[in-house]
């Protein structure tokens, strides 16, 4: 890769613009398995092609630019290898965004990328456009693959984006933890195996949490977790001293995460806590990827990531008070709120 600092701002500003050909140079890795390929030892790219049924000199073109960048790295001529970059594309790595990068490139997600500029022009999600749904949860209902493939990308973020809160948090004067919105189940069932002494309730909608059964049968915490569908703008189920909220601001609108909130606040115990976790936005010019999936959020739903100050704003409105912020070096940060 070039030294950045040594690039003139004209190739810095035309680099810029080339970035979408890394995304579609990663989503043909990972269709192809080539860093499952590649787990024990290096290959050609003609074993690679032929593994994969493809076209060995287009193939090397992709490898050789991945390489460029961290992703492979070409130990011989035409000879390719792992790196610890590559390592998140392998399909048996636990922690693997193998499918997220499936995702960024799945039909509705690209195309709702294409259209950001009508969303900056009308205000409305590129999706509702598109498909004429108000955002890429109306989409996903209607076309199921999609939604296993997004369920799959949103386990591999949980896995790795809530490893460090669950091994720092002090759970030990807590009893019952009530994770709202928590989908097929990965952090509650991770928060229960790294806590023993806990019981827990996964609240989602009632198809969501018949389909959690599974996982936290093979998550091994079915026993201590309580599956209770229902809908969070009506209510959420009561006596958690402990509730979660995990990526859930970011996807919708204040008016509707007010409703969300005051919900939790008649359900909580007395002395209970919420555990918003989220991605804050930076102030300034400072880079963050964060700043980056807010204009993802533009394209496919009418939320967005927030400012400290806007969160603030927002908990005080609903009835609690941020008491703390833990940082991790992941893109989430967990705030701890208490009811006023």
């Amino acid at each position: 890769m070039s030294n950045p600092q040594t690039k003139s701002p004209m190739m810095a500003f035309v680099e810029l613009t080339s970035k979408l050909w890394l995304t579609q140079a990663l989503n043909i890795a990972a269709k192809l398995g080539i860093a499952d390929l590649l787990t024990t030892e290096s290959k050609s790219v003609d074993e690679l092609a032929q593994a994969t049924n493809s076209h060995a000199p287009s193939l090397y073109r992709v490898l050789r630019c991945l390489a460029s960048v961290g992703v492979f790295t070409e130990v011989e001529p035409y000879q390719f290898a792992l790196t610890p970059i590559a390592e998140y594309l392998r399909s048996d790595n636990p922690y693997s965004f193998r499918d997220q990068v499936l995702m960024h490139c799945d039909d509705w997600h690209w195309r709702s990328t294409g259209e950001m500029f009508r969303a900056v022009k009308d205000g409305k999600p590129a999706i509702h456009h598109l498909y004429q749904v108000n955002s890429y949860w109306e989409y996903l209902v209607k076309n199921p693959e999609s939604q296993a493939l997004f369920d799959r990308t949103m386990l591999a973020a949980a896995r790795n984006f809530h490893a460090p809160f669950i091994k720092s948090y002090d759970f030990s004067d807590n009893s019952k933890v009530v994770d709202v919105a928590g989908g097929r189940g990965s952090l509650i069932s991770a928060i229960l195996k790294a806590n023993p002494h806990l019981k827990g309730v996964l609240f989602d909608m009632p198809q969501t949490v018949v389909e959690a059964a599974e996982f936290l049968e093979k998550e091994g915490v079915i026993d201590r977790c309580e599956r209770v569908g229902g809908d969070m703008f009506e209510s959420v189920p009561t006596g958690g001293d402990i509730y979660t909220l995990s990526f859930i601001f970011i996807d919708w609108d204040d008016d509707s995460l007010i409703k969300i909130l005051n919900n939790i606040r008649n359900a909580i115990a007395k002395n209970g806590k919420l555990l918003a976790i989220d991605s804050i936005v930076p102030p300034g010019d400072e880079y963050s990827w964060i700043k980056w999936v807010d204009l993802d959020e533009l394209t496919i739903s009418y939320g967005g990531p927030r400012t400290e100050s806007e969160f603030r704003e927002l908990f005080e409105k609903a009835g609690f008070q941020l008491q703390r912020i833990l940082t991790m070096e992941t893109p989430c940060s967990v705030m701890e709120l208490v009811p006023i």
